[in-house]
């Protein structure tokens, strides 16, 4: 078979109302897609059928796709018109609250973990030599990784996730991922354009807190792992007034008036868990995650991680910081989480011991619940 034919189907479904460009976010559609021919550069219509490029010497095919938006103008990546679901979100939270760690640690989870029934693999080359860097640096190196930059607009990282639970003898549904990590200083600043598009484009946004910005929490942690943590290096300021500066930056990404409660899912995942480990005592925010064993999302366990958690606040005299959740968010979209990274502390500065996560992939298994991917068990 010619190569052009095995890209036909891809050009047929171009008409999609669900495909949006990963870089832009603008909805595409055969009006706003260009077929580039990848030997000689050449640019046509897009059209229904993939034809050989017609330049002089030229022994290429339009096999490339790039985004039509003269705003934009990406190469987009092969395969893109494809996919089962298009799944995007953003990671938004304060300086020092392990961000770049966490969506490293997920990931590496998700690929690693033996019972998973996905199978992760990278959309572009910037994406596949991010991750390899920070995997490396942190389950081979055993240091921490360097946070996201303040004052640009780093590239979403795009993922394909192939469903083997759902597979038949031809086919494996698949599903695009498209993942923002901003840098925690850039939310108390001039919303930027960019960053605005990606976080008013996302189906989940992902806020991180650290515990360690719970003066409550602070007071009983050891001098040292307060020292060898992020936290240690910026102060997060009272916590209602972190979540107040939070949702006013998604109201100003998104368009929402401050009369209005923000109506997105929401989850509120506070990082290094296992600093606070003995205020959990035997519950089961510090078990092992049940939902890879079950293939689905365990209500009754996430429920349970939800009120500890909530539980834990209260006694934590932040009934405030409750309060504040409760005043700029819809209640039945927000969900609680608590992970580890690393899943222990620091052994000194930038440096981390055997690196064991703790409930990263919770976040991601619930979306995949919301998105109806995976069951309810």
């Amino acid at each position: 078979m010619p190569v052009w034919d095995r890209f036909r189907p891809s050009f047929a479904s171009a008409a999609r109302s669900d495909v949006i460009c990963p870089y832009c976010l603008e909805r595409l559609g055969k009006k706003f897609l260009i077929r580039v021919c990848p030997v000689c550069g050449a640019e046509a219509p897009c059209t229904g059928r993939v034809e050989k490029c017609s330049n002089p010497g030229c022994s290429g095919s339009f096999t490339r796709l790039k985004c039509g938006y003269e705003s934009c103008g990406a190469l987009l990546p092969a395969g893109l018109l494809e996919y089962d679901k298009y799944l995007r979100f953003s990671m938004i939270g304060t300086i020092g609250s392990g961000k770049t760690s966490f969506l490293t640690a997920m990931l590496h989870e998700l690929r690693n973990a033996e019972n998973s029934p996905w199978v992760l693999s990278h959309m572009d080359g910037m994406t596949d030599r991010t991750f390899q860097r920070n995997d490396g640096l942190m389950f081979h190196q055993n240091k921490t990784v360097d946070s996201t930059p303040p004052g640009i607009s780093p590239r979403p990282q795009l993922w394909q996730v192939r469903d083997l639970d759902k597979q038949t003898d031809t086919r494996i549904p698949s599903y695009s991922v498209t993942i923002y990590d901003g840098a925690g200083e850039d939310f108390e600043k001039e919303i930027d354009p960019v960053i605005s598009r990606y976080v008013a484009g996302s189906k989940v946004l992902v806020i991180l807190i650290d515990p360690l910005t719970l003066s409550e929490a602070v007071s009983e942690v050891p001098e040292e792992i307060r020292e060898w943590s992020s936290t240690a290096e910026h102060t997060g300021g009272a916590p209602t007034a972190m979540v107040d500066n939070l949702a006013n930056y998604i109201r100003a990404c998104c368009g929402i008036s401050v009369d209005r409660k923000i109506d997105r899912d929401v989850a509120i995942v506070f990082t290094k868990i296992d600093i606070v480990e003995g205020e959990f005592r035997a519950g089961v925010t510090m078990q092992p995650s049940p939902h890879l064993e079950k293939r689905g999302f365990d209500l009754a366990d996430a429920d349970a991680v939800d009120q500890e958690i909530q539980d834990w606040l209260a006694a934590k005299h932040q009934s405030a910081f409750l309060k504040a959740i409760d005043a700029n968010f819809v209640n039945g979209r927000v969900r609680f989480f608590g992970v580890s990274n690393f899943g222990k502390p620091p052994v000194g500065p930038y440096r981390l011991g055997t690196v064991t996560p703790h409930r990263v992939l919770d976040p991601l298994v619930w979306m995949l619940y919301k998105e109806g991917i995976v069951p309810a068990v």
